[in-house]
């Protein structure tokens, strides 16, 4: 997925998950392939079983699309992000009611969130989201906080007028997801989970976060 700063095609390597899961392949002996597409088509390539799986997921989205976990590689801080021109304070969610919130179609949002009261509304991807609020079309976009400023940084204008509310709702644990191993074929969660553990012992996995300014989960 699109999904600075953790991956994205504009990211050298493809982000650190990307890289990581590549070399981590790598220590076993395979070459990982790694294309990029809107989260609706990753879903309907999985259950086609075009692809052996997908990075990087939430748990909720793990749990629908019936996949294994790997370890959590990072954790995501889900939020909203608001215009300066007018902050939305609040101290519980179900004040919210009737705000109009952005959402990305068909996202694994922890489901106590929706259910909170807020109107969601959906659009095709994150940048859509913070365009429209910038624009008065959404009281809120629902984001997790290092991609939402991520984008805005490649954006001057939104930059200027968003910005992070200030409150985080989830921890959210970043995963890659595996489709369950079919009989003949290799069991692909395992050897990443190896993969990473070679990445461990030889430092390299320390050195690509650290290359990519991240910090180690």
């Amino acid at each position: 997925l699109e999904y600075p700063p953790y991956c994205s095609q504009a990211l050298p390597a493809g982000g650190s998950i990307v890289e990581l899961t590549v070399r981590a392949f790598a220590t076993q002996g395979h070459v990982a392939h790694v294309d990029f597409l809107p989260w609706a088509r990753v879903r309907a390539e999985l259950r086609n079983g075009n692809y052996q799986g997908a990075l990087a997921l939430w748990p909720q989205e793990i749990i629908e699309e019936q996949l294994i976990a790997s370890r959590p590689l990072f954790y995501s801080q889900l939020g909203f992000f608001v215009r300066h021109s007018k902050p939305v304070p609040f101290q519980h969610l179900s004040e919210l009611r009737g705000q109009r919130v952005g959402v990305v179609r068909g996202y694994g949002y922890p489901p106590q969130l929706l259910r909170s009261g807020f109107s969601a509304e959906e659009a095709v991807d994150d940048i859509s989201n913070l365009r429209k609020l910038a624009a008065g079309r959404f009281d809120l976009v629902l984001l997790e906080q290092q991609v939402g400023l991520h984008l805005l940084s490649r954006e001057p204008a939104l930059q200027k007028s968003l910005a992070w509310q200030g409150q985080t709702l989830a921890r959210i644990p970043l995963f890659v997801g595996f489709a369950p191993p079919k009989p003949g074929r290799p069991d692909w969660a395992g050897v990443y989970a190896q993969g990473l553990s070679a990445l461990f012992a030889n430092g390299e996995y320390l050195r690509i976060l650290q290359k990519h300014s991240q910090a180690i989960p």
